[in-house]
């Protein structure tokens, strides 16, 4: 398989997600006797409302510079290197706590119930980055015997690069764990602890993308999309354990997210003067030391925020 430039391809996977997605909500919402009209709100609001915060993510990567500059069409460019990921989550995700909202019952209970299906949707919309050429790859690979799909893609010239949007798919897929508990009080927690191992990965895989700036980029070499990741997720976790007094899931997500700023640091050579002589392999190889790092950050940060929610249940 190789990476091509494709908008239809691309365009019919996201479509293909999102009627997955939504029709699979629907069932859910029908077998709980909710108005089915709800996903058909969800539906049609959530595809307006990521369209423009996907938009509105992007243009967050430069604070809004070219704006200022005169180029406006940053803003009507639908481009997928203009759009944010993690802002177009967030669109179906309100559009879902909207049509539950106008169809007469609780965001939360209507936010429960798409965690699972927003899995698949998002599995798919990951696939879609197939066609999309460069964005969702990460680094060329260069052992032969490692050049295949679905751990790497080839680029249409006898290379191959690693596939990180079948990696963010599968995890997707791995999501339906927390999102499909069957004993669950409908109070938010499915979708939350969903959310938690969904944006906790995703900070490690963002490091793993060859171009992580095509997706929303933020100072000289912060990853905007790896930035709303972290937010969103400390905005999840800390303010629980707090209330509950969960000390031990707190100090660990401080911790990470601490580490995850020195090897920001760490990767880009920016603090190269605290190592000493006889420690160049380190600064060598600090891209493929920061990435193991980041991928065991992601995984602490899930870890960690699971267990707030769970101990928390709030």
């Amino acid at each position: 398989m190789t990476l091509t430039n494709s908008p239809v391809f691309a365009v019919c996977m996201l479509a293909a997600g999102l009627a997955a997605g939504m029709v699979w909500y629907a069932l859910r919402l029908k077998k709980n006797s909710l108005p089915v009209r709800a996903a058909l709100i969800a539906a049609a609001a959530g595809s307006v409302l990521a369209l423009l915060l996907a938009k509105l993510g992007y243009l967050l990567h430069d604070l809004g510079a070219n704006l200022m500059e005169g180029y406006f069409d940053e803003i009507t460019e639908l481009l997928p290197e203009k759009l944010s990921f993690v802002g177009g989550a967030l669109g179906i995700t309100a559009g879902v706590a909207l049509g539950a909202r106008l169809s007469g019952f609780r965001a939360k209970k209507a936010l429960d119930l798409f965690a699972a299906p927003g899995c698949v949707f998002l599995c798919l919309a990951r696939l879609a980055e197939a066609g999309m050429e460069t964005i969702g790859v990460g680094n060329e690979v260069e052992a032969d015997w490692l050049k295949f799909f679905p751990l790497a893609i080839g680029d249409g010239w006898g290379g191959a690069s690693l596939s990180v949007f079948v990696l963010e798919a599968a995890w997707a897929l791995v999501c339906l764990v927390p999102a499909l508990r069957t004993k669950q009080v409908r109070d938010g927690n499915v979708f939350i602890r969903t959310a938690v191992w969904l944006l906790g990965a995703q900070m490690g895989f963002e490091t793993l993308l060859q171009y992580p700036y095509i997706r929303s980029f933020m100072t000289s070499f912060v990853s905007l999309e790896q930035v709303l990741c972290a937010v969103l997720l400390l905005g999840i976790v800390v303010p629980r354990c707090i209330r509950g007094r969960k000390w031990l899931p707190l100090a660990a997500v401080l911790l990470l997210a601490g580490a995850s700023v020195f090897f920001q640091f760490y990767r880009d050579n920016k603090i190269e003067f605290l190592f000493e002589e006889g420690w160049e392999w380190a600064l060598e190889n600090a891209e493929t030391i920061a990435s193991a790092a980041y991928l065991l950050i992601g995984a602490g940060m899930v870890w960690a925020g699971d267990r707030a929610v769970r101990e928390t249940g709030m």
